[in-house]
Order: C-alpha cells, then sequence, then structure tokens
C-alpha cells in the first residue's frame, strides 16, 4: 500500500457509499416494520436495548468529532502527500464510527418498533456523517 491517499473523486465515492449503506439499511427496517403493521422482530420488546442506543450514540458521535478534529490538526501541520492521506482518515474513521452507531439504532428500532430513541439516535448520527463528508478537494487550491 502506498502512503499517498486514493484521489479525491474516488474518496467522496467511497463516503458516498458509506452515507448510502446507512439510509439503505435505514428504508429496509422501515419496509419491515410496515410490512409487520408497526410491531418489532423481537418477541417481547428490550428496554435495555433503548438505553444501550443512546448510550453508544452519544459514544460515537463524540468519539467521531474528537478524532476527526485530532486528526485534521495533525494533516495541519503536515507537507502535501502525508496531509492528503491524513485528512482522508480525519473523514474514513469518524464516519466508520458513525456507521457503528447508526446502524445499532436502526436495528434497535426494528427489534423493539419504537422510533424513539433507535430511529432518532440513527438519524442524529447520520446527520453528522453527512454534516463531515467533503464535497470539495481541500488540497485543490493549495
Amino acid at each position: 500500500m502506498t502512503d499517498s491517499p486514493p484521489p479525491f473523486a474516488a474518496q467522496r465515492v467511497l463516503f458516498l457509499m458509506l452515507l448510502l449503506g446507512m439510509t439503505a439499511y435505514s428504508i429496509g427496517a422501515a419496509v419491515v416494520l410496515q410490512t409487520n403493521d408497526g410491531r418489532g422482530l423481537a418477541d417481547q420488546p428490550i428496554p435495555e436495548l433503548d438505553s444501550v442506543v443512546i448510550a453508544v450514540g452519544i459514544g460515537t458521535a463524540v468519539a467521531a468529532v474528537a478524532v476527526r478534529a485530532l486528526l485534521r490538526r495533525r494533516a495541519a501541520g503536515q507537507p502535501s502527500p502525508e496531509r492528503g492521506r491524513t485528512r482522508f482518515l480525519a473523514v474514513l474513521i469518524p464516519l466508520a464510527t458513525l456507521e457503528g452507531g447508526c446502524l445499532l439504532g436502526v436495528t434497535a428500532w426494528l427489534l423493539n418498533g419504537n422510533a424513539v430513541p433507535g430511529l432518532a439516535v440513527a438519524l442524529v448520527l447520520l446527520a453528522i456523517a453527512i454534516a463531515i463528508v467533503p464535497f470539495r478537494d481541500p488540497d485543490a487550491d493549495a
């Protein structure tokens, strides 16, 4: 593996596919719940899962934002090839972290059938993920 990041166009496609994966799973869960008259797939609701979803959602959001800030600061002081790689990781790692929390939230919604907190947490994490995806190459002006 080389130390240079993939071209920005490839990075953007990768980031968008991660967002699409979270969105597609959410849509799939919605369709399953709709066909099941809104009842979750678990025999009995699992209230502990709601607490776990909230804790994991907060944890993944904080971790993603912290890692992104740390890597962006590190990238600012690096020369061009390393800076691009670090900037790529500053988006990819938080996106993967947010994806895990989002998928857990959707799964909790699918099992319990309650949109709150599972779907609510998932949508907040998806919104954060959308907000951190760059649509312009930050090195294009450099």
